[in-house]
C-alpha cells in the first residue's frame, strides 16, 4: 500500500517522547511557573510589543520554556499521528481519515463553544489549547477505535 506522506513506524515512538517532554515542561511552566534560567534571552525591541518593554525601550528578559514546550508538543503529537502502524492497511487508512474528520468536528464545536459562552483570558487559554486539540482528540480518537477492532478481531478468532 502507498503511503507517500507518512513517516515510517519508528518515529511513533520519538513523537510520544516529544510529546510527553513538551507537555511535562508545559504543565511545569504553566502550574508552578518554573523558568530556567537556560532559556532566558534578551529580545530586539522590534520584537516584543509595547507593554512589556522595559524602560527607554529597552527589551525585558523572555523565557522561552512556553515556546519550547508548545515546538515539543507540536512536533511530537506530528510524528506520532503521521506515522505509519506496524501493520499499514487499507482498514488503517481509513480510520486514519474517519478519525482526523472526527477531531477537525469536534475541535470545532468546542471552539464553537468557547467563542460563545467564554472571555476575556480565559478565552485566550482556550484558544492557546486549540492550537493542540485536533492532534490530540485524533490521536484519542485513533488508537481508542485501533484498540477496539483489534480486540474484537481477537475475540472473533
Amino acid at each position: 500500500m502507498n503511503t507517500r506522506f507518512l513517516f515510517p513506524h519508528r518515529y511513533k515512538a520519538i513523537g510520544w517522547v516529544l510529546f510527553a517532554a513538551g507537555a511535562v515542561l508545559g504543565l511545569a511552566a504553566w502550574n508552578f511557573e518554573w523558568q530556567p534560567a537556560w532559556l532566558t534571552f534578551q529580545i530586539p525591541a522590534f520584537v516584543l510589543p509595547h507593554p512589556t518593554l522595559g524602560k527607554d525601550g529597552v527589551p525585558v528578559p523572555h523565557n522561552f520554556l512556553p515556546e519550547l514546550s508548545a515546538v515539543l508538543c507540536i512536533l511530537g503529537a506530528l510524528l506520532a499521528a503521521c506515522s505509519r502502524e506496524r501493520y499499514e492497511d487499507e482498514f488503517i487508512m481509513r480510520l486514519r481519515l474517519d478519525s482526523l474528520l472526527w477531531a477537525v468536528y469536534v475541535n470545532y464545536g468546542l471552539l464553537i463553544l468557547a467563542l460563545l459562552f467564554t472571555y476575556d483570558f480565559l478565552f485566550l487559554n482556550i484558544m492557546v489549547y486549540s492550537m493542540f486539540t485536533p492532534l490530540v482528540l485524533f490521536l484519542l480518537r485513533f488508537h481508542y477505535v485501533l484498540f477496539r477492532s483489534s480486540r474484537a478481531a481477537r475475540y472473533a478468532e
